[in-house]
């Protein structure tokens, strides 16, 4: 019996070991953070201005310019219920 015990111990000690390699593997992300600048298609046609300002060597001096969006009016808020 007590030969038993030390098989079903190992087992629960190896199974329990591999819970713990793979569990930090599978949360979060892996790399670093990426700024939401850098996502989305306004980035990639930054991208690709500058990578066409750069064949034609004409590197744009002012690279902090942004494509400005257009307003959009939004409609009166008009709370629903009150606390």
């Amino acid at each position: 019996m007590n030969s038993r015990h030390k098989k079903s111990d190992r087992f629960i000690l190896t199974l329990s070991f591999f819970v713990f390699l793979i569990f930090p593997l599978g949360c979060g992300a892996v790399g670093p953070p990426i700024p939401p600048e850098n996502i989305g298609i306004e980035a990639t046609i930054r991208k690709q201005q500058r990578e066409n300002a750069q064949s034609e060597g004409t590197l744009s001096q002012d690279r902090g310019t942004l494509v400005e969006e257009e307003a959009v009016e939004l409609p009166t808020f008009y709370p629903i219920g009150t606390r």
